[in-house]
């Protein structure tokens, strides 16, 4: 209903903006949403922590308990009474909550993984009259990224009532919704219990700023609640434990929520294992990604889409993305050029090694093959036609310079759902892509990865240099990379005056580094940074259309095509009042 209000709205809203009464028309917009999510955003955003109950306006005779060794007098038939079980009384759940954290430990040990990410584990312990609640539906979501409630874990609680979900949200995130779904047994009505629970908390201490990450523990004590007995179809259409509200896909029990990552940049420095001038802009590629999960919070879909935005390097690479699964996949990829047309130009790009499986055309990949790396983009010198977006410090950089390169689009479906958790195909909430260059130094091919992935036999981070810096970096959103040469540690020379304390401090001050840039008053100051963003921006409402087309395609056209009937219509009655003229 959500969208169909949006979509019908857009006529209105070209009628608006013909119209001299403005506003009238807007009305329609003010009444978008589901009342239910809105009042879970309103409630996290106030931030007091607070459980409360929420009816899920469905009742099931079958979920009322009756209780045990209960009987009530029934009629006298010489010396037999007839006995009827009591029926509970019908009382509300209730709810009190108890909430504590423990702050993590970002650095990995001792080595900052430079992870934008916050990544932490939320545990949920449910207890009622009786003693621990086993089996209860626990959902985590939050709605900072999208605006939308987006699923970032779920989980069953265990015998004892617990539940730890590990989750990995931007740093813009500083609390997440909890939902558990039950059901109160004196009325058989399906409930939902909700509150909020801190990822991160103001850093303390003498001359502390930021925040910390902290991992939180919410205890949930309840009266008249309890799992649902079976599958109440009216609120878990497919009986799979996530409830409707929280289900993408409510009528495929194999399939329960997709997580979006939001718009990140990947970016590398490619002198490895030389430390290089840490520019940061050697190869650098916007994307985003979804993951189709099923209800015990396994992978079965991957999509991606990657755009490369620099190539401020000499040498060529391509970036692959490694996963070490059990499990076969079928890969599909397509290309477009800058401009959106199809790209044929991978089949004839050089390669990092030579007639490898599903490069180019994607194809059924074996756990070996998908361990070695799926292609993503080609060559970097095809896919940014040359040494582009990288121009020397204070020169001159305009739209008019801004290239815009190949995007690729790639969905990965296992043949098996896996859980990307068991080994290491996440650090930070993203995947383990890596950049493979097609020269040689000292007569091999080198690999480039993220640290977190991989040490050497003395325990260090193999992609961390002396120094403890890495050779690849994501960044939320798109990122505004250094000028050539531009060392991104000396603000002096690279713009970004938050980025040392953010590294100092393992994290904790200035998670937002990247959003500050060129604030150093100084005269005649040259750029040192390519302001990707202000030439990547995407029209928020054409976004939305190219969301939508993907999943409501008809209703999509139907309203363009109503537009097309607005437009005609007032047209027409311009060129009527002219002629009148």
């Amino acid at each position: 209903m959500k969208r169909w209000l949006v979509l019908l709205s857009i006529p209105l809203l070209i009628l608006d903006c013909s119209n001299k009464k403005k506003g009238l028309l807007l009305l329609p917009f003010l009444g978008l949403g589901d009342g239910s999510t809105e009042t879970k955003a309103e409630a996290a955003n106030a931030g007091d922590g607070t459980f409360t109950v929420v009816g899920l306006e469905t009742t099931d005779p079958t979920q009322v308990t009756t209780p045990e060794g209960n009987t009530t007098g029934g009629t006298t038939d010489g010396n037999q009474t007839s006995t009827t079980p009591e029926v509970a009384t019908p009382a509300p759940t209730t709810v009190n909550n108890e909430t504590t954290v423990v702050v993590v430990d970002q650095t990995n040990g001792g080595n900052f993984n430079f992870e934008t990410n916050i990544t932490v584990p939320v545990t949920v312990v449910v207890e009622n009259e009786a003693g621990p609640v086993a089996n209860a539906p626990v959902t985590v979501t939050e709605s900072t990224t999208t605006g939308d409630p987006n699923v970032v874990g779920t989980g069953t609680t265990d015998s004892n009532g617990s539940v730890t979900i590990p989750i990995s949200v931007p740093p813009t995130v500083t609390t997440v919704d909890v939902s558990i779904i039950g059901v109160n047994p004196t009325t058989g009505e399906v409930v939902e219990i909700t509150g909020t629970a801190p990822v991160q908390q103001p850093s303390t201490g003498s001359g502390s700023e930021g925040t910390v990450v902290v991992a939180p523990v919410v205890n949930v004590d309840t009266t008249n609640f309890q799992p649902v007995n079976g599958c109440v179809q009216a609120v878990d259409t497919d009986c799979d434990g996530i409830a409707n509200v929280y289900d993408e896909f409510p009528e495929d029990p194999s399939l329960a929520s997709t997580a979006r990552s939001g718009r990140y940049t990947i970016a590398f420095e490619d002198m490895y294992p030389s430390a290089g001038d840490a520019d940061l802009n050697d190869h650098s590629t916007i994307f985003s990604t979804e993951m189709d999960k099923t209800p015990t919070n396994k992978v079965k879909t991957i999509r991606g889409t990657y755009t490369h935005v620099a190539k401020g390097a000499g040498y060529n690479h391509e970036l692959r993305l490694s996963l070490d699964v059990p499990t076969n996949a079928n890969v599909q990829v397509s290309y477009v050029d800058g401009s959106g047309n199809p790209w044929n130009g991978c089949a004839s790009a050089p390669k990092y090694t030579a007639n490898v499986a599903g490069d180019c055309t994607g194809g059924n990949l074996n756990a070996a093959q998908l361990k070695r790396g799926v292609l993503i983009l080609p060559s970097s010198d095809k896919t940014l036609f040359g040494k582009k977006n990288a121009p020397s410090a204070g020169t001159t950089f305009s739209i008019n310079d801004f290239v815009r390169g190949v995007t690729a689009q790639v969905t990965i479906t296992f043949e098996e759902p896996v859980d990307l958790n068991v080994t290491k195909n996440l650090v930070g909430g993203h995947l383990n892509y890596f950049l493979a260059i097609n020269q040689k130094t000292d007569g091999v091919f080198r690999q480039i990865y993220r640290p977190g992935y991989f040490k050497d036999d003395k325990g260090k981070d193999s992609y961390l240099d002396k120094n403890g810096f890495p050779w690849a970096i994501v960044v939320p959103g798109v990122f505004n990379h250094p000028t050539e040469g531009a060392d991104i540690r000396k603000p002096s020379t690279s713009g970004y005056i938050f980025f040392n304390s953010w590294m100092n401090s393992n994290g904790v001050a200035h998670k937002d580094w990247y959003l500050h840039v060129d604030q150093i008053p100084a005269p005649n100051r040259p750029s040192y940074v390519v302001r990707v963003s202000d030439f990547y921006a995407d029209n928020g409402f054409s976004a939305y259309l190219l969301k939508a087309v993907r999943k409501n395609a008809f209703e999509v056209s139907a309203s363009l095509i109503v537009v097309g009937a607005a437009l005609g219509f007032l047209m027409k009655k311009r060129l009527e009042k002219q002629q009148a003229a």
